[in-house]
């Protein structure tokens, strides 16, 4: 006898009415819709360090691009069919088409992809759009039907809300078979899949089995149920002569997140944390639900009694009665959540989504289960850095590293070299260009499940992750084509600690950079190798041969980037300005007499430059000045020429905004800088004033607010005085008031303050 279970996958209703079905059936094989490449690894479900939700992953281990996961939460029935089998030692096998024959199939179909597409769009232009939604998604047509716009929440009420073996799945059989014979001929894809299965019931009923079960996709149900109408032979046919790709399949932790998020074939669930309360609580679910949002509530300081919860408890169950339904759904217990808990407001309620309906777990593969070499090395690293915690979490988890501390510099390592071979899991959060500090470093942590596919491609490198990283950054290496690129990675080669081939990389550094002749790749290059350079020293590594590269590079740019400044446009300029600041703030954390004698008398070169544009002259101007180069007489001088009416308006400004980057502070504590300023905004003509205006706002739109107030609150006062010193009479010194409160309006114009 053979019994077909129509399931949905990851369906808690489904799950429990199948273990009950099973257990009055007690089958003498299992035959589940799955992969039988990874038929192997369904006895470890047996184990108990393999907590859902995890996942198999299967991929073609000479292109890693071909990959698949097949993911499974505790609630999913073919979890549970696998659980009891294991438990009743009953014979389980995977009986769906092979992953190797898909990805077999998949490099066959690429070449006809398109074609086949648009046949299909062709063919549905002439149907009616009810017509159209039962062809695409016969589920949501059937759900339609009943009055629901979502095809889960309709699911849900119809199969998963009560345990009913003996209805449940005879009923799923019979809509599947008025669906299918009101829709068009399944695909060639399909079609192979279910010949595939029915041949494995056949082969099943050979060796001798005579009580089988079959748990496959609801789908699925009507083809295998009735196989009479199938000829063998005829299935076979459809199966003969496809080729097979080599495959591997391990387990992978998978989270609640990512199931729902996935979409397609074995499509996840949107609520999987109130599914597994749903098939562990199912007579308590709303109690305990509401239990848990107060829970949540209270953590985050929001009011949340015994009342509340009683109360939603009771508007839930209300509304279920007034929709017919037998127990709230979710849809019902949020409804009622957002109403008592929070008084209408729905936006408190993403913490209860984040952590009640869609949740926050993840799962895990215990270290027996065979990995790879790499993914044992890292799962090993990454309790040696104590990261496991971190690893584990479902949410983005921020990290501050003290790279003094043994562990913490392990983790840093760690995280540099995964970011190396494109395993994001940290992300180094950018600390200010003025900082100079170099013992901390701040990451935000989120590991994700589909980092599986990432390791095993990183694994082709080596079997550790620093032989991983090492190999792979070399080969990296002979690859870029730019100063920048390479000392970017010797950067990060060195943040990763990777020793054995720093040797190298310097002296593919040390070429390159003899003959990068673009005194801006030069510029880009010099922040990098300077940082290196302080994180090898606290690394405690030897960074003289970047030493030697720096000493050459710097004289290089000083004596180039003058000419490099004459004649470019703006756009060009204010990325060389960018460049110009960062090679200052390199400099001045080198601090050597040597480096700063020479890039001081570039900069003066430029500062002088009729030829260079204003926001270059002016930046160097301002460095100059902060440095003590140059005095504020002189300073003042350069100022006043440059802001001349001789000059044009615009390069003025741009003069203006280079000067001041960073800080009007100058401004305010040096009354003849201000005077110039003052008297070129008040002989400016009033249309080229508003011109100007945009670039002089966001000049000083980069002040901080304390900065901006002081220069209100000097204008104010410099101008009364200045009134009343002039003043003689009433009348007169009304007449000067007035303009007095038309220079303020203007300054606050330019301030972009009240």
């Amino acid at each position: 006898m053979v019994t077909v279970f129509g399931i949905r996958h990851h369906g808690p209703g489904s799950a429990k009415s199948l273990r009950s079905a099973l257990k009055n059936m007690q089958p003498d094989i299992l035959l589940i819709e799955g992969p039988p490449d990874a038929e192997k690894l369904i006895e470890h479900v047996g184990n108990k360090g393999l907590k859902p939700p995890v996942s198999i992953l299967i991929y073609n281990p000479k292109d890693l691009k071909q990959a698949a996961y097949f993911p499974f939460a505790e609630f999913s029935p073919e979890w549970q069919a696998m659980k009891f089998g294991l438990k009743y030692n009953t014979p389980i096998q995977f009986i769906d088409l092979p992953q190797s024959i898909h990805f077999s199939l998949n490099n066959l179909e690429k070449e006809n992809k398109q074609l086949s597409f648009e046949k299909k769009e062709n063919d549905l232009k002439k149907l009616t759009p009810e017509e159209i939604l039962l062809q695409k998604d016969p589920l949501a047509y059937a759900a339609k039907l009943s009055g629901y716009n979502d095809s889960e929440r309709w699911w849900e009420i119809m199969f998963e809300k009560e345990e009913n073996p003996q209805a449940i799945f005879p009923a799923i059989t019979d809509l599947m078979t008025a669906l299918r014979e009101k829709t068009n001929d399944p695909p060639p894809r399909e079609l192979m899949r279910e010949a595939h299965m029915r041949r494995a019931i056949h082969k099943a009923q050979k060796d001798g089995f005579h009580n089988i079960a079959v748990i496959c996709g609801a789908w699925h149900a009507p083809v295998l149920h009735n196989m009479d109408q199938f000829k063998a032979s005829a299935d076979n046919a459809i199966l003969r002569g496809i080729k097979k790709i080599t495959t591997k399949a391990t387990w992978v932790p998978w989270s609640y997140d990512r199931l729902s998020n996935q979409s397609g074939y074995r499509a996840g669930v949107i609520s999987p944390a109130y599914y597994k309360l749903l098939f562990n609580n199912r007579k308590e679910v709303v109690i305990r639900w509401m239990s848990k949002v107060a829970r949540l509530f209270r953590k985050e300081d929001i009011n949340a009694s015994s009342a509340h919860v009683i109360e939603s408890i009771r508007l839930a169950e209300t509304l279920a009665t007034m929709r017919n339904l037998t127990v709230p759904g979710i849809d019902e217990m949020y409804e009622s959540a957002v109403s008592i808990f929070c008084e209408g407001h729905e936006s408190k309620m993403d913490i209860i989504n984040n952590k009640l309906i869609v949740g926050d777990q993840i799962g895990k593969v215990p270290p027996e289960i065979p990995l790879i070499p790499l993914q044992q090395d890292l799962e090993k690293t990454i309790k040696s850095a104590r990261l496991t915690k971190e690893k584990n979490s479902a949410e983005a988890v921020d990290k501050k590293l003290d790279l003094r501390t043994p562990s913490n510099l392990t983790a840093s390592q760690l995280l540099h070299r995964l970011d190396l071979l494109s395993i994001k899991w940290g992300k180094q959060k950018k600390t200010s260009r003025f900082n100079t500090g170099n013992f901390t470093e701040i990451w935000k942590l989120k590991w994700k499940p589909d980092f599986a596919i990432n390791i095993i491609e990183a694994g082709m490198w080596g079997n550790t992750v620093y032989s991983a990283t090492s190999r792979f950054v070399l080969h990296k290496a002979v690859e870029v084509g730019t100063l920048p690129e390479l000392t970017q990675l010797v950067e990060s080669a060195l943040n990763a600690e990777l020793k054995d081939i720093i040797g190298e990389l310097i002296y593919y550094l040390q070429d390159l950079s003899a003959l990068t002749k673009d005194v801006q790749h030069l510029m880009d290059a010099l922040p990098a190798l300077v940082n290196a350079i302080r994180y090898g020293s606290t690394r405690k590594l030897d960074v003289a041969s970047l030493e030697e590269v720096v000493d050459k590079m710097i004289p290089r740019i000083c004596i180039s980037l003058p000419n490099a400044c004459i004649s470019i446009d703006e756009e060009a300029s204010k990325a060389l300005f960018e460049k110009l600041l960062s090679v200052n703030q390199t400099i001045n954390i080198l601090n050597e007499k040597k480096y700063n004698d020479l890039w001081f008398k570039a900069i003066n070169q430029i500062s002088t430059s009729n030829k260079i544009i204003g926001i270059l002259r002016g930046s160097c101007n301002r460095i100059l000045f902060d440095k003590e180069i140059i005095s504020l007489d002189e300073t003042a001088r350069q100022m006043r020429y440059s802001l001349s009416q001789g000059n044009e308006a615009m390069d003025a400004a741009l003069w203006l905004e280079g000067f001041l980057y960073g800080s009007g502070l100058l401004l305010i504590h040096n009354p003849a800088l201000w005077n110039v300023l003052d008297e070129w905004i008040t002989d400016l003509p009033i249309e080229v004033f508003q011109q100007l205006l945009p670039l002089l706002r966001r000049t000083f739109s980069e002040f901080s607010h304390p900065e901006r107030q002081k220069m209100m609150d000097l204008v104010k006062k410099v101008k009364l005085e200045d009134e009343h010193t002039k003043s003689e009479d009433a009348a007169k010194e009304e007449l000067d008031l007035k303009k007095a409160k038309a220079v303020i309006a203007t300054v606050q114009l330019l301030l972009g303050i009240k």
